[in-house]
């Protein structure tokens, strides 16, 4: 049989026991569980060798580094602030003290990024790949989350800063195009830091009534927030924040299904449009790219015409080839 991510999670929801602290549980980028004191935010994210990074590709510094903006990423884009971590590393005989010891580094110098604290975790041995495996907690900023599934007919959907810059990155180290100065594509591959200053300004405006990240690719990312949330999207292509580098070079398509670029995707109503043209206008980097409706799946629009895209995002276990 061959397993496919979405498949595979929807028949792990059968298992969650359900608990009245309990306010989200499997089926978003992360946990909401009331408990003294406030509303916090449970999330888990690994990063498995020959699966998210190569050493050939990425130091140990940078995956330190890497490890954590995906946790924080997730608990952002469920509306709450981060706080706390642990971290559990599969170590191969063949790692040396010193990547360790970077990895940590790495680690370390995101946390203070955010004012996050290490709290301890576990080193085991692997017989197979290096891996490192975060887990983060956060409170809720307000009594309410954001999620994938607190999408509303008629919202307005949005998405912060540039997509396909990750994918890029990689596709450049992939075929060895490696400039000799520093190159915002690979920068962004190896250490894709969450848009935190956006993300504040959403939330002091109180402007988005669904949010994830986008860690898949945004056709794959966005279906999933509409399926969640039980309704369709109807997006246009001129106005998804793609670099001129991409559209220059015909790789338009890493923006749609590229993945990694940890951006958030967001959906706001009418009432908060003057709010985004604001937040446009005094520099932040946030871009409308189309609308929820009633329905299912995505609908894209180029130049008014729908078309196909045939690679949608990345799925773990299926055929991304």
């Amino acid at each position: 049989m061959e397993i496919r991510e979405n498949d595979l999670i929807k028949r792990l929801k059968r298992f969650e026991q359900k608990s009245g602290r309990v306010i989200r549980g499997i089926g978003d980028d992360g946990a909401v569980v009331d408990m003294p004191g406030g509303r916090y935010v449970f999330v888990q994210d690994a990063l498995v060798e020959h699966i998210h990074f190569e050493f050939s590709f990425m130091d140990t510094f940078s995956i330190g580094k890497k490890s954590i903006y995906v946790n924080v990423s997730d608990i952002l884009s469920m509306g709450a602030d981060p706080l706390y971590f642990l971290v559990t590393i599969g170590i191969p005989w063949n790692i040396s003290y010193k990547k360790i010891l970077d990895l940590y580094k790495g680690m370390r110098r995101a946390a203070l990024e955010f004012n996050i604290t290490l709290l301890g975790g576990d080193t085991v041995e692997t017989k197979g790949d290096f891996f490192i495996d975060v887990s983060m907690v956060g409170i809720l900023k307000k009594d309410t989350y954001l999620g994938r599934n607190t999408a509303k007919t008629g919202d307005f959907i949005g998405v912060t800063e540039w997509l396909g810059e990750s994918a890029e990155g990689l596709y450049r180290l992939q075929n060895n195009m490696i400039p000799k100065k520093p190159c915002r594509y690979i920068k962004r591959y190896r250490e894709p830091k969450p848009p935190y200053n956006i993300w504040k300004e959403l939330m002091k405006r109180d402007i988005t009534n669904a949010m994830m990240d986008v860690s898949d690719g945004l056709i794959i990312d966005l279906e999933r927030m509409m399926i969640e949330s039980k309704k369709g999207a109807v997006i246009h292509v001129e106005d998804i924040p793609v670099p001129k580098t991409l559209k220059k070079e015909g790789r338009e398509h890493l923006a749609f299904s590229g993945g990694e670029d940890y951006q958030l995707l967001f959906t706001f109503g009418e009432d908060k449009l003057v709010d985004f043209n604001e937040m446009k206008k005094e520099g932040f980097n946030v871009s409308l790219i189309g609308k929820v409706v009633r329905g299912k799946g995505v609908k894209i629009l180029k130049n008014g015409k729908e078309i196909t895209i045939s690679s949608k995002g990345y799925e773990h276990f299926g055929d991304n080839t």
